[in-house]
């Protein structure tokens, strides 16, 4: 996220544990801010602590395609800087995420980074 007193922000909004390498992805159309990913890398694990996305609990119509936008690019994001797993610290999105190949479990969902990321070339 470019604007770092934004992502402060948002971060200090959160009352989860976090890395120090905690990053904000976020997406938009223009202007318009259509939703956000907060994450950070534990123990070769990219951690999507809190995504936002807008309606409330599990995505329909028009956020399934941002809250799997955003999913995405947080694991782009893992793949870039070092990951092998992505893991969820949200429950409320194991339904979500399983039909995309995640693993749930009672504190969120996991898997590793190539259900998401798929790797070509030498």
């Amino acid at each position: 996220m470019e604007d770092r007193e934004r992502e402060k922000a948002l971060l200090d909004a959160l009352s989860i544990a976090r890395e120090d390498n905690v990053r904000v992805l976020m997406m938009g159309d223009g202007q318009e801010e259509l939703g956000w990913v907060a994450v950070d890398m534990l123990h070769s694990v990219l951690r999507i602590l809190h995504m936002e996305f807008p309606g409330e609990g599990e995505p329909a119509g028009e956020t399934v395609f941002i809250a799997d936008s955003l999913m995405r690019a947080a694991a782009s994001y893992g793949a870039a800087t070092g990951a092998y797993r992505i893991k969820c610290m949200q429950p409320e999105l194991n339904e979500f995420l399983r039909l995309r190949g995640f693993t749930p479990m009672p504190d969120g969902a996991e898997t590793g980074l190539e259900t998401i990321v798929k790797y070509t070339g030498s």
